[in-house]
Order: C-alpha cells, then structure tokens, then sequence
C-alpha cells in the first residue's frame, strides 16, 4: 500500500512539475490548476457491511436506485489537473487540459481528462472552439443528489459555442466505453462486441430573459460492427436517441434549474451517472425497446442571510416492451443555519423509491444527517468544507435484477426477493474541497 500511494502522490506530483518547468522554459501561458476532493470515513453499527469491519464501503440508497443524498452519504474520490495555452498567435490560441483521479486505492490513479482545443480558428466565429479528446462534456448535475442528469463525457470531437444568433450551438462526436462489464453469459464467452457512437447536438445560453436561460440538446447513439448473442425472436436494441431541455431561472433569493428529458430504446433512462447509475447510461445491446421522461428541480432558496436551503425533486418512469423498467421517485432538502462566517450547520433528508415495471415490489431509501461544518466562508457552496456528521437511514428492499443464472445483473429481470429491511446509524467525517 505504501508503494500504491508513493506512485499516485509521484504522478500527481510530476504533472504540476512538467507544467511548471513548461512554463519556465517555453513560455507558455495562462496555466490553471483545478481540481475536486471529498474524503473521509464512514462508521455504522450494521455489521453486514464491508465485513463487519465497521466502516462503509458503500453508500445508502434504495436498490435499483441511481443518486444518494449526500450528505454524511458518499465515497472518497480526488481529481486534480492543470489546464495551459500552448501556443498563441493574437487571438487564435491553442490549449491543452490534463486531469488526473482516484478513489479508495491511491494505487489505483487513472487519466480522467486529456484534451486540447483550438480557439480563434474561424474570423466569423471569435468565440467558437474545435476540441479533441476525452473530457467531462458539458455535465448538467443536483449535487445535493450527487446525481449527474446530462452526462456524454469520453473520447471526441466537436465545436463549441458557435453563436446562432439566439443562442451557442455545440455538436460533437462522443465513443462512450465499449466495453461494458457483466456482459458475458454463463460460460464466460463476451455477448456484447460493439463499437459505440454518440452525436450530441445542443444549443446553450438561450437568454429568455435577463435572470433566464435555457439549454436544449439531442444524443442520438448507435452501435457500430454489432456483434449480439441472441435468442430466436430476440429484438436487440442496438441504437437510440434522448431529447433534453434544462431552464435555469435565478432570483433575489436564490435560483431553480427545471429539466425535462425523454429517451427511447437504447437511450431509455439513459446518460445519467451517478453512484447507482453510471454503468446504465446506455442500454445498447438488450432484448428491449421502450421509452422514459424524466424531470429534475433543484437548486437553492437564500431564507435569510444565515439560512439557506438545497432542494431536489426528481421522477423518471422508464417503460420497456420486457417490462422491466421501473418508476424512480426521489426528493430532498438541506437546510443550513450559518454561526458565522466559518461555522455552519446543516440538517438533510432525503428519500428515494424505485418501484419495478412488472410489480416485482418496490424499493425504498429514506434518510436524514446532521453535520456541524467548518467551511471557507458562507453559504451551502462555501468550500473548503470540514464536517462531522451523524446519519440515521432507512430502507426496504422488496426486488433485484437477475439473468438467467440467478446473478445480479445491471439490465436483468426485475424479480422479488425476500423483503429486506435495514435501520442503521452512521457517523463520520469528511471533507469536500474545490478549485
């Protein structure tokens, strides 16, 4: 283990070094840092997790579900990255993003982001930018959920903000990751050999008003080179499309984001991540076709100047002609009372429910955490952020997803099991910073 964090600190270590020495020897310019950071350790009285080692290793939520309330509720993860203009020839520039992340395991460090992208290409278009690569695309999220809604990020190509008159168009061509896992049947053999293609179309900062604007975009993905173990009668989805709109208003007290998206066939519930759903942003290459909606509101409500609230309401209804879908409710707030400028407390509650299509039963997640909090200044995004929390959770489980064999399986048939239900206390502490 000390060999595993010896590398990762030495590869972090090594990227701001080589931007630095960039710099000093070639002159290149406008170098950034940034980064995120959530650590910590969780305790629980419920021996049936991680071993009864008494710690978590995982986070509550309802089975099948997709976000936790995060709050005294999620896991450790770091990133960290440095951004920096190349080259420059008056205002045509060209830079460069790389961005590295981990984990529980140090060891374990991997490059999340390494893109580059050309600005001031086209005389007609000073504001557009061409861009190729692997990055966080253009992600729409409620972090009270810890929930990602819109999210296409991997290897592309693209343009960005080419303005329309109304608004800025994007378009890019996304390869999402081929190769899932637990695609495989009972003897081993790989069931699922596709190359996957995502066109994303968007157009942002659609200015309604001088507090409103609004985002509306297309994924349209389709498998390339398809190679499906099938049954007879099978009908294998093997594209599908999602149409989004995001409308953001702000106000003196605060602002309220409100998104609508429909998908269909390989896109049913599709391009969310999240704890629980980041491996089923796409459904390519299953015995279904079918359809959802869904509808995110959250944001913030400034009561006073010491008082500020997070919110979050969410449905999706995910309906699949093998009737395995299933309904996905999920609301939560988080209150927060500020002592003063760096103490703050905060009291979140949250509940999620995920009933099956074929009335397998339905599961269920509710909790609520207090956390005393000291933080870089005011506010619910004040950071950096330091806590100590207790959690009280509830949840019920009434059904899984299996295949044919009777494993777990992320796409399998909703089925009822025995009724699980589960009270546990958990305290901890973390912190969460940004940069």
């Amino acid at each position: 283990m000390l060999k595993k964090t010896l590398l990762a600190n030495a590869v972090s270590l090594a990227v701001l070094c080589s931007a630095t020495a960039a710099h000093a020897n070639f002159g290149i310019e406008n170098i950034q840092t940034m980064g995120y950071a959530k650590w910590g350790t969780l305790y629980t009285n419920n021996n049936d997790h991680n071993g009864g080692k008494g710690e978590r290793n995982d986070v509550v939520r309802a089975g099948q579900g997709y976000g936790n309330y995060r709050l005294g509720n999620e896991l450790n993860w770091w990133e960290a990255g440095v951004s920096m203009d190349l080259w420059r020839d008056g205002d045509t520039y060209f830079d460069t993003t790389l961005m590295l992340g981990s984990g529980e395991d140090w060891g374990d460090v991997s490059t999340i982001q390494m893109w580059s992208a050309g600005h001031g290409l086209f005389a007609s278009q000073p504001d557009a930018s061409v861009w190729i690569g692997e990055r966080f695309y253009r992600r729409h999220e409620v972090h009270l959920a810890d929930i990602k809604y819109w999210d296409t990020s991997s290897t592309g190509i693209g343009i960005e903000n080419w303005n329309i008159g109304f608004g800025n168009a994007q378009i890019a061509w996304m390869s999402p990751d081929s190769s899932p896992d637990s695609r495989k049947d009972e003897n081993g053999v790989e069931i699922d050999r596709r190359t996957l293609h995502n066109i994303d179309l968007r157009v942002s900062d659609i200015q309604l008003s001088d507090s409103a604007d609004l985002v509306v975009g297309v994924n349209y993905v389709i498998a390339q080179n398809t190679k499906f173990k099938t049954e007879p009668g099978q009908n294998v989805t093997d594209s599908g499309y999602m149409l989004s709109t995001v409308y953001r208003q702000g106000w003196a007290h605060g602002n309220n984001t409100f998104a609508f998206q429909y998908g269909v066939d390989g896109l049913a519930g599709g391009l969310m991540s999240a704890e629980g759903g980041s491996d089923r942003k796409y459904s390519i290459g299953e015995d279904h076709d079918g359809h959802s909606w869904r509808v995110f509101n959250h944001g913030e409500v400034n009561v006073s100047k010491d008082v500020e609230i997070m919110y979050n309401v969410a449905y999706q209804d995910k309906r699949l002609d093998n009737k395995n879908g299933e309904k996905w409710f999920s609301i939560g707030a988080r209150p927060q009372y500020q002592w003063s400028n760096t103490m703050a407390t905060a009291l979140e509650v949250g509940y999620e429910s995920v009933k099956a299509q074929n009335g397998a039963g339905t599961n269920e997640m509710s909790k609520i955490t207090l956390a005393q909090i000291f933080q870089a200044g005011k506010g619910v995004w004040a950071r950096p952020s330091l806590r100590a929390f207790v959690t009280y959770a509830r949840k019920t489980d009434e059904w899984d997803r299996f295949n044919g064999n009777g494993d777990t399986y992320r796409y399998g048939t909703a089925t009822a099991i025995d009724k699980e239900k589960k009270n546990e206390l958990i305290f901890g502490f973390n912190m969460e910073t940004w940069w």
